[in-house]
């Protein structure tokens, strides 16, 4: 099983590589820790996960070198098709992506 992933990218106006890793257990648990809110509300428990919190905090922890600064403000502002590239990646090595499913 691949640990890490290189992709290639155009990152001002040139090809750059960007390396992906594999997180283990806690890292992943982690992940999901920081991107769910839970709230009690009179007996009831209520959780809310947020997609947005959980794309960009797994290219921050997952991206291990990039062209750019690896940094919360960075990732937010990674033009579209370049953050979704990674993301794709970024599940392939993390968990179940469609590829995957595909591939079953």
């Amino acid at each position: 099983m691949e640990t890490t992933k290189e992709i290639e990218i155009q990152w001002n106006g040139k090809p750059e590589l960007v390396v992906i890793k594999r997180l283990n257990f806690g890292e992943k648990n982690r992940l999901q820790d920081e991107a769910t809110d839970i709230k009690v509300v009179g007996t009831q428990t209520i959780a809310k996960v947020s997609i947005a919190k959980i794309n960009e905090i797994s290219l921050l922890k997952g991206i291990i070198k990039a062209p750019f600064s690896v940094d919360m403000a960075t990732i937010q502002s990674l033009p579209v098709e370049i953050a979704e590239k990674l993301l794709e990646v970024f599940g392939e090595l993390n968990g179940v992506s469609e590829k995957k499913i595909q591939e079953t």
